[in-house]
């Protein structure tokens, strides 16, 4: 499907509340950035990363110690020693490059994690900023048929008083009138309602004279580059991310099969007992090789343990890849579907009110009954809100499609 500029022309930039400053869905997803702690525990994470890194680095410098050392055996003099003992590892498998790549991979990861916590909270606010305008606005279209019903009840409750209307119709339209009233009713409690999720969630302080700025649609892009964007999200890095980690444990891990070879040396501030040759000498250096012969089972079962570890990492990520792909074609068919319908439900508002219009003309002419005009009026009302909503709709579906591909604003 190639690209095309979709501009919803035809429906307000601001749904407004009342004359105020408009609060955008910009401003309220860094409100709510700061109100929330995700950012702080990320840097926590990464900083944790980052000493995990200087750990690994710091198993290829030798280790500095003051030991010493008391034995007694019998017929022999008891013997002393206190000195410095240095030993640093020459070779062991690897695993020391192999620990410092895996602590850098967990960098990496812990970088990652900060924009997935941030795609998700986009996600979150743009579900309740727009919620948010859906249910002013429905309050908005059931005030105004509050309005039309009760204009249409006191009209015909003048008319059933000078005789030209049927107390029947009174009666209609003062059900019309208590139906519309519930409804309002519901729409006020469910405004409340996403009106108090969107303030908690952005931590702004609450102002009833408030302005939602509402986007148009911009240019769309096809499925294949939502697909293709999502597969390149800071998630499914991770998950690559964490195949690439377990692998280097199980190096790791088959490295306990190699020898281990270490440099020893150890200068002495005191020497008691032992030979002579022994107390007169200050220093000693050696090496300390270590062949694994048998552990047990110990390593092979390491080794097949992380084996497993990876194998069962590979089929997350191809199941997760394929996740993925469903979330985002699901919600681009949302978005069309709603997007789709716009230009319909213009076509069919347009109708309907002018079908009201006639209705209310015909009806004071005698043509038509209350119940015709009150069915009108019902079919007008009901367009008009499935035409804004349906608006409201493809926006705020865009929004989660292009988040769900990882495409958020800039901070």
């Amino acid at each position: 499907m190639p690209n095309r500029p979709m501009i919803l022309a035809s429906f307000l930039t601001f749904i407004t509340l009342s004359n105020a400053q408009a609060i955008t869905l910009g401003e309220s997803f860094n409100s709510a950035l700061l109100n929330n702690q995700a950012d702080n525990i990320n840097e926590s994470r990464l900083r944790q990363s980052f000493e995990e890194k200087r750990q690994g680095q710091g198993t290829y410098l030798p280790t500095l110690s003051i030991r010493g050392t008391y034995l007694k055996q019998e017929n022999y003099d008891d013997q002393k020693t206190l000195g410095l003992n240095l030993t640093t590892s020459l070779y062991n498998g690897g695993r020391d490059k192999q620990l410092i790549e895996n602590s850098e991979t967990n960098v990496q990861i812990a970088k990652n994690q900060r924009q997935i916590d941030r795609v998700n909270l986009y996600m979150e606010v743009v579900e309740a900023y727009y919620n948010y305008v859906l249910s002013w606005n429905d309050l908005k279209n059931l005030d105004l048929l509050k309005k039309q019903s009760q204009e249409r009840a006191d009209e015909i409750k003048k008319r059933v008083q000078i005789g030209r209307s049927r107390r029947g119709e009174l009666l209609q339209a003062e059900a019309q009138l208590a139906s519309v009233d519930a409804q309002t009713s519901d729409g006020q409690g469910l405004l409340q309602q996403n009106e108090a999720k969107f303030y908690i969630l952005t931590g702004m302080a609450k102002n009833e004279k408030v302005e939602l700025a509402f986007d148009e649609v911009k240019e769309e892009k096809t499925l294949d580059e939502y697909l293709s964007l999502a597969l390149k999200r800071e998630d499914v890095k991770n998950r690559q991310l964490e195949i690439d980690r377990l692998n280097g444990q199980l190096n790791i891990s088959k490295a306990h099969y190699m020898p281990k070879l270490d440099l020893l040396s150890n200068y002495y501030a005191l020497k008691e007992g032992g030979s002579s040759a022994s107390r007169n000498s200050d220093w000693d250096v050696g090496l300390n090789l270590s062949i694994p012969l048998y552990e047990g089972g110990v390593s092979q079962a390491l080794v097949r343990e992380d084996l497993e570890r990876k194998k069962t990492a590979e089929y997350q990520l191809t199941d997760y890849q394929k996740s993925v792909k469903i979330a985002v074609t699901t919600r681009y068919e949302m978005f069309r579907r709603y997007h789709d319908q716009i230009k319909k439900f213009e076509v069919a508002l347009d109708k309907a009110k002018r079908s009201y219009e006639e209705t209310v003309r015909d009806y004071r002419l005698g043509l038509v009954t209350n119940l015709d005009v009150l069915s009108s009026l019902n079919l007008y009302l009901s367009s008009k809100r499935d035409a804004e909503k349906t608006k409201i709709q493809s926006v705020m579906n865009q929004k989660l499609l292009e988040a769900t591909a990882g495409i958020i604003p800039e901070v």
